[in-house]
C-alpha cells in the first residue's frame, strides 16, 4: 500500500482569509447612505417600499446573501439595511399618488355679493367675476403611479426568473418610462452617491466582503 506523502496534506491553500470586517464599517457607511438618500429623495411615501424591503431582507439573511452578526450589532446592522433597501425601492417605484388632469380647468363666470355699504348701483348691477375651476371628477382623478411601478416590476423579476428576455426587457423599458417624472424630480448628486455607499454597506455585510480572500506569497524555491 502506497504511502500517503506527508508534505502534500501540509501544503497551503490557495487562498487563506482575513479576519472579519467590523461590523462599524457598515454601520458607517449605512448610515452615511441614509443621509445621503434622504436629502436626495426624502422619505418612502408607500407602504409598498417598507414591505417589499422587509421581503428582501429576510430572504436575503435566509438564503446567506445577507450576514446579520450574533453581537450587540445585530438589530441596528438589520435597521439600517431594511432602511437602504426601502430607499432603494423608493427609488425603483417612488412614483406616489398624482393627479395627471389637475391643469385641466373651464372659466367659471360668479355672481359677486355687494357690500351692504355699496352705491345703488352696486345694489341693481351685479357684478360679475371670472374664475378658472377644475372640472369635476376629471380635474380631481388620481392615479396610484407607484402601483402601476410595482405591476412592471414584478413582471420583470418573473420573467427574467423564467428567462423570458423579449419580455423582461418590454416590462423594464416600460417601467424605466412610467419612472421619467419621478426619477427626474430627484437631487442625482445626492442619489449617486447613496448608491455608492448602500453598495459598499451590503458588500461589507456579505459574506465575500466580510471575509476578504488573499492569496498567499508564492515561495520563489517552490
Amino acid at each position: 500500500m502506497e504511502q500517503q506523502n506527508p508534505e502534500s496534506s501540509t501544503e497551503p491553500s490557495d487562498d487563506h482569509c482575513h479576519g472579519p470586517v467590523h461590523t462599524a464599517w457598515p454601520v458607517f457607511f449605512g448610515v452615511s447612505a441614509l443621509a445621503c438618500g434622504y436629502i436626495g429623495m426624502g422619505l418612502p411615501q408607500h407602504y409598498y417600499q417598507p414591505l417589499f424591503a422587509a421581503l428582501v431582507l429576510l430572504l436575503g439573511w435566509r438564503h446567506g446573501a445577507i450576514d446579520l452578526p450574533n453581537t450587540s450589532w445585530r438589530w441596528p446592522m438589520a435597521v439600517i439595511l431594511f432602511l437602504l433597501l426601502c430607499l432603494l425601492f423608493k427609488l425603483l417605484i417612488g412614483g406616489g399618488t398624482t393627479h395627471p388632469f389637475s391643469w385641466l380647468k373651464i372659466p367659471v363666470i360668479e355672481v359677486t355679493t355687494p357690500p351692504e355699504d355699496g352705491s345703488w348701483y352696486e345694489k341693481v348691477v351685479p357684478g360679475l367675476d371670472v374664475n378658472f375651476k377644475g372640472i369635476p371628477n376629471l380635474s380631481d382623478w388620481a392615479i396610484d403611479i407607484t402601483k402601476i411601478q410595482t405591476l412592471f416590476l414584478v413582471a420583470t423579476l418573473v420573467a427574467a426568473m423564467v428567462r423570458f428576455q423579449p419580455f423582461a426587457s418590454l416590462t423594464a423599458l416600460a417601467l424605466l418610462v412610467v419612472s421619467i417624472p419621478t426619477l427626474a424630480s430627484f437631487n442625482w448628486d445626492w442619489v449617486l452617491m447613496f448608491l455608492i455607499l448602500a453598495g459598499i454597506t451590503f458588500y461589507l455585510r456579505s459574506p465575500n466582503g466580510m471575509y476578504p480572500r488573499i492569496k498567499p506569497h508564492q515561495n520563489p524555491e517552490s
